[in-house]
């Protein structure tokens, strides 16, 4: 039977010892001081933070997070949409959407006209209208 291997750990585990030195008594002027170099502390301009950088809406000061409910077909026809327009190579999320229209309907209650509003965030076609 072969001799096991041994564990690549186990030196972590071992104290050294080292053979105790005897003191020597010392006097005041067996002892010269010398000055201990400065060692620049190393400089960072900011200490790297862990993961990804902030860059979404949640870290966005003008985004602010809500909750609302919303009937589960109105969402999934909704998702629908959104994949069509991606798909036609038109990225927009929920949040803007909803953040879109909302605006909108403030712009509406305060009595201005909200056709050229939807107009322009709207990517049909009038021959699509047809």
């Amino acid at each position: 039977m072969s001799n096991p291997k041994p564990s690549p750990f186990k030196k972590l585990f071992e104290t050294k010892e080292e053979p105790e030195q005897p003191l020597e008594a010392t006097t005041e002027s067996d002892v010269t001081q010398t000055p201990t170099p400065l060692v620049p502390a190393p400089t960072q301009d900011e200490p790297r933070k862990r993961g990804r950088p902030a860059t979404g809406k949640r870290s966005d000061d003008a985004w602010i997070g809500r909750t609302y409910y919303v009937k589960r077909s109105t969402d999934l026809d909704v998702e629908e949409e959104l994949l069509k327009l991606k798909r036609r190579g038109i990225e927009i999320d929920k949040s803007e959407l909803v953040d879109f229209l909302m605006a909108v309907w403030v712009k509406w209650q305060q009595g201005e006209n909200i056709d050229s509003l939807i107009g322009e965030f709207t990517p049909r076609r009038n021959s699509e209208l047809d």
